[in-house]
């Protein structure tokens, strides 16, 4: 009888440590940099997170954070306030003053333009901003499949991914990276 408690015993410790071992190394977070072609870049840095099952089984992600990212369109808000036709005007106003309205016809030349411009600015920028999402789709992840999420993060940080991942054999473990 003792010889059969201590096997059980035995038996459960390896299948414990067997379930603690797969939470890191069959679970493989790959970070990327990724440029930046709009006026995103002057706050932001963009970052591409691929998260790959190499489990034999199909692992359920429960919950999902990433720590310091933005969505591209928080991101977008941010970037598309800048200067413009305001400051134009800022300028031409008062130039006008002392140019005897030389610089009001000025400014009413530029104006269109500028605003061209910017609207053409904001347009990529928008586009740009649209493929980052900043979230982790929930659910099955099957044997050998992946995942990928993008985010924005403020220039000199980077983000942090925090999982919460069940496989088949209910076991729940935690992956930040």
């Amino acid at each position: 009888m003792k010889k059969i408690i201590c096997l059980l015993l035995l038996m459960s410790f390896l299948k414990i440590q067997i379930c603690f071992a797969i939470d890191y190394s069959s679970i493989d977070i790959q970070l990327s940099s990724v440029p930046l072609n709009s006026r995103l870049k002057k706050d932001f840095s963009g970052y591409q997170y691929t998260i790959t099952n190499n489990l034999n089984e199909k692992i359920n992600i429960l919950s999902a954070q990433i720590i310091n990212g933005h969505d591209g369109n928080s991101a977008y808000m941010k970037s598309e306030a800048e200067g413009g036709i305001g400051t134009t005007w800022a300028i031409a106003g008062p130039v006008g003053l002392f140019t005897l309205g030389i610089g009001w016809v000025a400014g009413l030349v530029a104006t269109p333009i500028v605003w061209a411009v910017q609207n053409s600015k904001n347009k990529k920028t928008r586009a740009e901003s649209l493929s980052y999402t900043n979230i982790v789709p929930m659910g099955y992840l099957n044997s050998t499949e992946s995942v990928t999420i993008r985010t924005l993060v403020p220039i000199g940080s980077k983000p942090q991914i925090k999982l919460n991942v069940m496989d088949d054999k209910k076991n729940l473990f935690s992956i930040t990276r």
